[in-house]
């Protein structure tokens, strides 16, 4: 895999309806993955590239949303309250080849990573085999912004996560390049960002800071710039709320062969000279760019 430690790995995207928002992601061209369920109450449904995806996820059996990890971490208790404050990117998942490793060295830069999740998923691979992704984290929550959250995610058997079947998507995309943050003052959590990734990732802007990582960027900008960013289009309901991730940008081959499946798809989207835009009612209460 072309990713690295605490690379942007993937975005969480969390809905009150999932198989809803599955569809309209299959409208969109994808191929998202047959549903999948955690042992703490929610479903997942992932849309895979290369080294990278999009985990679309929602609340399967709310009875379960308190199950706690071995050090009490209650992830679908975390969802939960996300969805309470809005659909879209309730956190980031960063990858790993070695989550403890990872997070001793954010530990030593001064975020304390908040409890373990160790779990299994099954999974159903392509031929009907049945088998188990195995996984762990480490989650870095940010308890005053909590749609500043991350985790350190590390595959055990990335076999039965990146399968080649499911990452053939109609539309041809094959990666994330960049997700947008908007905040009020993007300063005040420089510090943060640069507690996870280290100074050296962090490159200040005019309207905020950019963050390098192993698998694509993150943009923080004030709210003046994200909004003039992606005008014409209308921004996620709820963003000016609190600081929160707003958009994603996806790689793909040919935006002309996007922007044809979209019109015989009725999704509706802005064609732009560099770029074919989804606006948030479609995507998940989330921008969604497709770029070359």
């Amino acid at each position: 895999m072309a990713n690295g430690p605490l690379g942007l790995e993937h975005p969480l995207v969390v809905s009150d309806d999932l198989d809803a928002l599955a569809e309209r992601y299959r409208a969109m061209g994808f191929a998202p993955t047959r549903k999948g369920y955690h042992p703490w109450g929610t479903g997942t449904q992932l849309v895979l590239f290369a080294d990278t995806f999009i985990e679309l996820m929602g609340i399967d059996d709310r009875r379960l949303i308190d199950v706690p990890s071995e050090t009490g971490f209650r992830f679908g208790r975390f969802i939960a309250e996300q969805l309470d404050r809005r659909e879209g990117i309730a956190m980031i998942a960063l990858h790993s080849e070695d989550a403890a490793a990872d997070a001793a060295a954010v530990t030593a830069r001064g975020v304390a990573p908040d409890g373990t999740v160790n779990f299994r998923r099954e999974v159903t691979l392509p031929d009907g085999a049945k088998d188990a992704a195995v996984v762990s984290l480490a989650m870095l929550i940010d308890w005053e912004q909590p749609q500043l959250s991350h985790f350190i995610c590390q595959q055990h058997r990335p076999e039965f996560v990146w399968v080649a079947e499911w990452m053939q998507h109609p539309n041809g995309a094959y990666g994330i390049a960049q997700v947008v943050y908007a905040a009020a003052e993007p300063g005040a959590h420089r510090e943060r960002f640069a507690g996870i990734w280290g100074e050296d990732a962090l490159h200040d802007l005019g309207n905020g800071f950019r963050v390098a990582t192993a698998g694509g960027e993150l943009l923080v900008l004030d709210r003046p710039g994200a909004e003039a960013r992606f005008a014409p289009a209308e921004m996620p309901y709820g963003w000016r709320d609190a600081p929160c991730a707003v958009a994603i940008s996806v790689r793909v081959a040919d935006i002309n062969r996007v922007n044809l499946m979209m019109m015989q798809n009725g999704v509706p989207h802005l064609r732009m000279p560099e770029l074919l835009r989804i606006p948030p009612t479609h995507a998940g209460n989330v921008i969604l760019d497709f770029v070359p």
